[in-house]
């Protein structure tokens, strides 16, 4: 059958292939689609599946997939038309009926979107009037016709951020393997290596798996080497330009495609989708609607259509629905508004909205609305810095400045340690320059140093604390200006003990007012952990403030923190079994928020617990620490603890586990999330508690350590306490801490909960035992 016979109006006259030629060949292999055409072709060779439509994004492969598919699929005859290009399409179904043959086969119609209405009018046309036809089609959506099968092609899988996998691993992902087959018809001698797998693994990334723009990116290899590549990407320069060795017009380019995309758009939809581009990650109905001010039905119908035309893609995960754009349409979008000369405003007002964000988020990142706060911002990290980069570049460094400061704790709870210390050094500059901001400039310098000993570098840490100490004295404020010495004292290294005591005294005194802020928690609690092992009890002194001004907050990292120092308490003195308990619930806590810094340490201090209690879960604990050791390097942090000897545990694991498994268990765990790690490691419960529990077995408390377990249950601070019974503080201290020993529990909410059950069993009574 030739294009002749079939051409009609403004039907493009595309060859139509009869067997035995079949679909169009092609000159590059098909990479990483043999499930996908081991399945399109199983769906074709049964008769009842009469009308399929291979649905999803322009360069996807959809066309490549059909022929693949067709090619291997138990078809007697087929026919193939190109309607890329088609506009309007009127007469279709009666030239194709004129050259169908009245036996059973197969029409391939390749890209109907211009000519929609007419190719369902003509396909249910024929469906009916041919029995022993059926058809397939390909699209960016479907026809809509009853009895149509959706078959989406989705985008190449791509390795996830950040590329912990070694090099095999990689390559395992098709979109890494389509970059390197591309490559290598570039450069023969290309390979992947340890030097340049992760800069790829990125790259397929940054184009969304897309196969067409893999491709192109890596005809870039003529002109720039990979890492010159990633960092144009990174930078968000054009590198998706020039022609593309394809079979037609429109596929030489991710342009054409993306231009043809917008011809099927109405002008709403162009002007947000134009608009939506200044956005980097992902995006949720309220923000689309917030940012537009478009009305919340009208949001949901714009944005379905955008998702239907595969420019809007939906984020996997759960909760409400979060879109991203694909970079490739990004790139046209943001051509687009540069041209128009809307940019700037764009960009301008996507910065004012997310340093809005970031200010409003500041105070309830230590707050009851911890957890909910950090989960909201981790999808809007690469935003938030996009809005940081603007307001940076376009002169408003104070407002960068602010920002930079109110997220602070994002980037110590998640791990963007090396990230968050340059924003906040760039901060307490632009503090620094301008007049009136004292109080400012020091407590960017002391998140800075809290970010900077996260990473281990103790030198800056030490400097920016010094600096932090010295502004809060000037501004008055002496619980910071001590909080910041407490931190200074952790950061020179191993402490004296006089130095220790120092530190502890001045923090303790100034940290038993009212308005005690979380900064001195978070001291006493670093304090506590510098000091364990050189005096146990100042240290637990240390922790009960921590916890006392964590459960004011509500604070979750927090109890979560003092939970795992507790637990190194309690191992140093060989109280494994507590020790065990106190880390599995400081890992409830600690994955409940998203924590990413302190998760590697307080998952090797469980790992090794388990390992001496069941020795038999060899292969989890292998895991469990390979995903320890790839989250810290992740997030390049430094433990200020430690849990045994993990080395000598993973030696251990080696000789019970054959090699294979060993090597098996390590890859599982490197690949792992934060969460899933932590998951895998609360699947283990912890220990049984003793017959004798601290709630059951008689317990022996003085009259007055009874009478200060009654004011902890009722929520008093140790000040209050000691005001009401006309004691010292550190009297108070002693009594709390002799309380929870005797009733062997590891914080003062553990206590109230002791007095409660307690007055429950006999009666509300008040005398000591």
């Amino acid at each position: 059958m030739t294009a002749g016979a079939l051409g009609s109006g403004n039907l493009c006259p595309q060859l139509i292939i009869d067997t035995p030629s079949r679909a169009p060949s092609h000159r590059t292999s098909l990479v990483g689609r043999d499930v996908e055409v081991l399945t399109l072709s199983a769906q074709l060779g049964r008769e009842e599946h009469r009308l399929i439509t291979l649905t999803g994004p322009g360069g996807v492969g959809k066309s490549r997939l059909a022929c693949a598919a067709v090619a291997d699929a138990p078809i007697a005859r087929v026919a193939y038309l190109d309607l890329h290009e088609t506009v309007g399409g009127e007469g279709l179904a009666e030239t194709l009926a004129a050259g169908l043959p009245d036996e059973p086969s197969l029409l391939i119609l390749d890209g109907f979107e211009q000519a929609a209405a007419a190719t369902a009018a003509a396909v249910d046309t024929l469906l009916s009037r041919f029995p022993r036809l059926r058809i397939l089609t390909t699209s960016r959506r479907p026809l809509h016709l009853y009895g149509e099968r959706l078959f989406p092609v989705l985008p190449l899988p791509t390795p996830t951020p950040p590329y912990r996998q070694n090099v095999l691993e990689l390559q395992d992902h098709a979109a890494v393997e389509l970059f390197v087959d591309r490559a290598r018809a570039i450069d023969p001698s290309f390979a992947l290596t340890a030097q340049n797998a992760q800069a790829v693994a990125e790259i397929c990334a940054r184009m969304d798996g897309l196969p067409l723009a893999i491709e192109l990116v890596a005809e870039k290899l003529r002109l720039f080497g990979v890492d010159s590549l990633l960092t144009r990407l990174r930078e968000g320069r054009p590198v998706l330009g020039g022609d593309h060795a394809a079979r037609s017009s429109l596929h030489c380019t991710v342009r054409s495609i993306t231009e043809h995309s917008f011809r099927l758009l109405d002008e709403e939809q162009r002007a947000l989708i134009t608009r939506l581009a200044v956005f980097t990650g992902s995006m949720n109905l309220t923000t689309i609607e917030e940012f537009w001010a478009l009305p919340a039905h009208r949001t949901e119908q714009v944005v379905e259509a955008l998702v239907g035309h595969h420019l809007l893609r939906v984020t996997p995960g759960g909760g409400e629905p979060r879109f991203t754009m694909f970079n490739t349409v990004r790139e046209f979008c943001l051509e687009r508004l540069s041209v128009t000369g809307e940019l700037p405003d764009a960009r301008r007002r996507h910065a004012e909205h997310f340093l809005e964000l970031a200010l409003q988020a500041e105070d309830r990142l230590t707050g009851p609305q911890q957890a909910q706060w950090l989960q909201r911002l981790a999808p809007l990290h690469e935003d938030l810095l996009a809005a940081l980069t603007h307001l940076e570049a376009s002169g408003r460094r104070t407002d960068a400045a602010r920002a930079a400061l109110a997220l602070h704790r994002f980037w110590l709870v998640r791990g963007h340690l090396a990230l968050g210390e340059q924003w906040l050094a760039k901060a307490s500059t632009a503090f620094l320059t301008a007049p009136g901001h004292g109080e400012l400039t020091a407590r960017a310098e002391a998140a800075r140093g809290q970010l900077a000993l996260a990473c281990g570098d103790a030198r800056l840490a030490a400097d920016c604390f010094r600096h932090a100490a010295r502004a809060f004295r000037e501004v008055g404020d002496t619980v910071r200006e001590q909080a910041a010495l407490a931190w200074l004292a952790v950061s020179h290294g191993p402490v004296g003990p006089s130095a220790v005591r120092k530190a502890a005294v001045q923090l303790l005194n100034a940290a038993a007012g009212e308005g005690t802020t979380v900064e001195a928690g978070s001291a006493a609690l670093a304090l506590a952990t510098g000091s364990r092992l050189i005096d146990a009890k100042l240290a637990a002194d240390l922790l009960d403030t921590a916890n006392a001004l964590f459960m004011r907050a509500r604070d979750v990292r927090g109890e979560g923190l003092v939970l795992a120092v507790r637990g190194a308490l309690a191992d140093s003195r060989g109280d494994q079994v507590l020790a065990e308990r106190l880390l599995w619930e400081s890992l409830h806590r600690l994955r409940a928020v998203g924590e990413h810094t302190w998760l590697p340490t307080v998952l090797e201090g469980h790992a090794l617990h388990v390992w001496r209690r069941l020795p038999h879960q060899g292969h989890r604990v292998a895991r469990l620490l390979a995903a320890a050791s790839a989250l810290r390097e992740a997030t390049g942090g430094h433990p200020l603890l430690v849990f045994g000897d993990v080395a000598a545990a993973l030696l251990d694991a080696r000789r019970l586990l054959s090699g294979p498994e060993f090597e098996a268990a390590r890859r599982e765990g490197r690949v792992l999330s934060a969460d899933a790690a932590a998951g895998e490691a609360l699947a283990v419960g912890p220990p049984a508690p003793e017959p004798a529990s601290a709630v059951s077995r008689p317990v022996q408390l003085t009259a007055r350590q009874y009478e200060v377990a009654m004011l902890v249950s009722q929520g008093m601070t140790n000040r209050q306490i000691s005001q009401q019974l006309r004691l010292s503080e550190w009297t108070v201290v002693n009594h709390v801490r002799q309380v929870m020993r005797r009733l062997d529990v590891p914080s003062r909410i553990h206590v109230a909960q002791w007095v409660m059950d307690r007055q429950r069993r006999n009666g509300l009574g008040t005398a000591a035992e």
